[in-house]
């Protein structure tokens, strides 16, 4: 028997995010923005990724029972995988996110197109690091269903292979990639 092996295709690249500086970036300025698909079959790969499995994330008739939701939905955590997506696509390499704080206002069910943005709200500096807020939304086709801020460094175009590393404090180095 000989192994099968499916034929690879080149033409396909994935293409890798510019880096964004410090430097280039404004209060005011739009992020790209995503727009998600649910599909089943993502919403149960995100249960798993997660290993969140209470049945409400995977199966309808579960959370129809408990009254949660028409259907099963997003969890809080892939949530924000679809925002941690859209900001890590637009910084680039070098960028990390510092902090997110969000507030879920509606359910992202199966079989929505979830559109992920944000508009860059504050820009300043803080003990050498470069510090960009970005206030962040996911809209369902009913209405936001979350919203809040990212906090993200860049690396400046004087230094542009830094990176910050945090601590389990909350306190950075800059490190040289």
């Amino acid at each position: 028997m000989k192994a099968f092996y499916p034929t690879v295709d080149t033409t396909v690249r994935w293409p890798i995010p510019p880096q964004i500086y410090f430097e280039q970036v404004d209060e005011g300025d739009d992020i790209p923005a995503v727009d998600f698909n649910l599909t089943y079959q993502r919403m149960i790969m995100f249960v798993g990724a997660t290993r969140n499995y209470p049945g409400l994330h995977h199966n309808e008739r579960v959370a129809q029972k408990r009254g949660a939701a028409p259907g099963i939905f997003l969890q809080n955590n892939s949530c924000l995988m679809l925002w941690e997506r859209v900001v890590s696509d637009w910084m680039g390499n070098y960028g990390r996110v510092r902090a997110a704080t969000f507030r879920i206002t509606e359910f992202h069910l199966a079989g929505d197109i979830i559109h992920v943005g944000g508009k860059i709200t504050k820009k300043w500096q803080d003990k050498g690091l470069n510090l960009v807020e970005i206030t962040m939304e996911s809209k369902t086709p009913r209405r936001v269903g979350m919203a809040g801020t990212v906090t993200v460094a860049l690396p400046s175009l004087k230094y542009p292979t830094t990176t910050p590393m945090w601590d389990r404090e909350g306190n950075a180095t800059v490190v040289c990639q």
